[in-house]
């Protein structure tokens, strides 16, 4: 722990009777120039201070609570050469105030002490607790072979002021990587958390009421009519096919059973999979102005590698802008055998 030196202001005062300039001199920055060491510590896991500098995070060993502190900032000056402290100085209650210590995980939950966001303008901050990881659990409704599940993740919402918890945002059997913040980021007031799981970007919005809205899911449909049209169209194919087999055969059953069949093996790419097929096809068109060594170019540079294109998940999203996230695309053993950048337009009234 580092001690700087203190301000000092020097101010010259003319003798009496004599009228004289008067000047004013003081720093402008304070330089660290003294370290204390072997400092009292409470038996707890700091995880870092916030952006401002105004809150000192933490955890208990048992990453069950939350405690925060206030730095009370210059304690303890000296002038040149002296540095004669006392043996208060030592202690770490002498530079922090505790503020509050606030329970966060309940059930068999646990904070995950490598999380933390701070949104500064509100001076909020975004917490994760988890129960452990499932590492062979199966992949059913959707999920992703080879990508583990948690039970439940929750994010907590805190005022960080006085401790108060203002919202919570549950995520049950997912898988979300909260390691260093990996897969959460955070951009003004607006969240984007990336599902490996299920590959699905979630927008969330932080009000300033402190609440967690939610804005927008990109994965399985992009645009927020893409699951009303595809499911309108299958309800028309469906009706289509009932009526072909209705005047074929009389027996309702098998209708039923064959409808059943068509739907159940009716099944397409996500959508941001297929905008990603799209981009790179119309690239590669747009390569070769002749139509045969444009045939040529898609079957060395798309048709060739399309397996490897599909097997693409969602790694890392990043905002650019309100408006646009940066998508890291890679394999699913997290490898750099191939992996894709690509910018997404996700919003158009938040």
């Amino acid at each position: 722990m580092w001690l700087p030196g203190f301000f000092q202001r020097q101010i010259q005062t003319p003798p009496p009777g004599t009228s004289v300039h008067c000047a004013r001199r003081f720093y402008e920055n304070l330089v660290p120039n003294f370290t204390i060491y072997d400092v009292e510590c409470p038996d707890h896991s700091f995880r870092k201070f916030t952006d401002d500098g105004q809150y000192l995070i933490s955890f208990s060993r048992n990453l069950l609570d939350l405690i925060v502190y206030r730095p009370t900032w210059l304690s303890y000056s000296y002038k040149e050469e002296d540095y004669h402290l006392p043996s208060r100085a030592k202690r770490f209650d002498s530079f922090f105030t505790q503020l509050y210590c606030v329970s966060l995980a309940s059930s068999n939950e646990v904070i995950c002490k490598d999380f933390f966001l701070y949104v500064n303008t509100n001076q909020f901050g975004l917490f994760a607790t988890s129960t452990s990881q499932i590492h062979d659990a199966p992949a059913i409704g959707g999920a992703i072979q080879g990508v583990p599940s948690i039970e439940r993740i929750t994010f907590h919402l805190l005022r960080l002021e006085d401790g108060v918890i203002l919202d919570e945002k549950v995520f049950y059997n997912d898988f979300i990587n909260l390691a260093h913040n990996m897969g959460v980021f955070l951009y003004d007031d607006l969240l984007a958390v990336v599902s490996l799981r299920y590959q699905t970007i979630y927008i969330l919005q932080i009000r300033e009421s402190g609440n967690l809205v939610d804005v927008r899911a990109i994965g399985a449909f992009c645009r927020e009519d893409d699951e009303l049209f595809l499911n309108s169209n299958s309800q028309c194919m469906a009706v289509a096919d009932n009526s072909k087999l209705h005047q074929s055969s009389g027996n309702h059953v098998d209708i039923a059973v064959h409808s059943n069949q068509l739907n159940s093996d009716n099944s397409f790419l996500s959508g941001i999979k297929q905008c990603l097929l799209s981009f790179i096809f119309q690239g590669i068109w747009s390569e070769e102005t002749d139509k045969f060594q444009r045939v040529q170019c898609l079957k060395k540079k798309f048709y060739f590698h399309f397996q490897d294109y599909v097997d693409l998940i969602i790694w890392k999203v990043q905002f650019l802008d309100r408006h646009h996230l940066l998508i890291k695309f890679g394999s699913v053993d997290g490898g750099v055998r191939l992996f894709m950048l690509s910018t997404t337009r996700i919003m158009s009234k938040v």
